[in-house]
């Protein structure tokens, strides 16, 4: 009897553990849960069948989150399973390859091929470790930036790193105060933030930023909705306080606006460049140059990469992008006193 009720524990952990290591790969329905048990062991749940071996199942999901504290919940609109926020590690990792993935995340940016699926891959790594595990991947990544050197004249606050380091690893939204040149000289705007990557060093920009989901802000004027990604510039921010919010386990996927641009044949003979904030979609090639379409989730950031092109370059839409471009335009002009 004791060497059965051992026997029945050991396949119950056996279980479990298969039902973890499915719902890892992604969301999966309650019976291609049942099937990951059984592909180890063709007897784990014996005869049961349909309501009874749903049962089962739901049983084994209940102990993952009450004694192991692994939250695996069904989606109501799909029916599907899926990990949620857990309190269990589910990985750790030697501290040299702690510092190896905090160096893929410092040299992967958006240019880089498969940019999104390395960061993907980076970011549920992350998340199966402890939150002590976190932060040693921050604190080494913190080491890389340092060493790339700093090229501007902003003040790095030491205490705005750590502030946003730690709500990195706790998950957690921050708000803070955010001096930019569009607002009136020395006023701050208060913004809230979800930040679910670390600040990166912009090596042809030569600045330090970080890029986080803005819910709102607050100016003299009110507060006024946002709701879309910001890129921020670390030396411009301060006061950061984390607050209470635990982000969502998925980041909000970003706002795509359009644009469609003419390249001059000088610089479109031998290919069109693949610049960092625009994906092309589509390219027309004509007699005069060729005409670009595609999205950008950075409008400002998109026209900074088409001002390169100086007078080879024709934004013909998406409406955010035809406007902005025009009223950079406009600015040089009354700047070199031509209007």
């Amino acid at each position: 009897m004791a060497g059965g009720s051992r026997e029945s524990h050991w396949l119950v952990i056996r279980r479990c553990l298969a039902i973890v290591r499915r719902v890892q790969r992604g969301p999966a329905t309650w019976r291609e849960l049942v099937q990951a048990v059984l592909a180890e062991d063709a007897a784990a749940y014996g005869s049961t069948q349909d309501r009874t071996l749903y049962k089962r199942l739901r049983n084994d999901l209940d102990r993952l989150r009450h004694n192991l504290y692994l939250n695996i919940r069904a989606d109501r609109r799909t029916g599907e399973y899926a990990l949620g926020e857990i309190e269990t590690p589910l990985l750790d990792l030697p501290d040299e390859e702690l510092a190896t993935l905090a160096w893929l995340e410092q040299i992967f940016h958006p240019n880089s091929p498969k940019y999104r699926e390395v960061r993907a891959l980076l970011q549920q790594l992350q998340s199966y470790l402890a939150p002590e595990r976190r932060l040693k991947i921050e604190q080494h990544r913190t080491a890389l930036v340092l060493d790339l050197g700093q090229r501007d004249e902003d003040r790095l606050d030491p205490r705005v790193e750590t502030r946003l380091i730690e709500a990195l690893t706790r998950r957690r939204r921050v708000e803070f105060d955010y001096r930019s040149p569009e607002y009136a000289a020395g006023q701050l705007h208060r913004h809230v933030v979800d930040f679910y990557e670390p600040p990166y060093f912009d090596t042809e920009r030569g600045h330090y930023y970080v890029y986080g989901w803005c819910h709102y802000t607050v100016a003299p004027a009110g507060q006024s909705a946002i709701e879309d990604y910001r890129l921020y510039r670390l030396g411009r921010i301060s006061n950061v306080r984390l607050l209470p919010d635990k982000l969502p386990q998925t980041p909000p996927p970003p706002r795509q606006y359009p644009v469609t641009y003419w390249l001059a044949p000088a610089v479109a003979r031998d290919g069109v460049t693949q610049r960092r904030w625009i994906v092309i979609d589509r390219i027309e090639r004509q007699a005069g140059g060729v005409i670009v379409h595609g999205t950008t989730p950075h409008p400002f950031m998109a026209v900074q990469e088409l001002m390169h092109y100086r007078a080879n370059c024709r934004v013909l839409g998406g409406p955010e992008m035809a406007d902005r471009m025009r009223q950079a335009v406009i600015d040089l002009a009354q700047l070199y006193e031509i209007l």
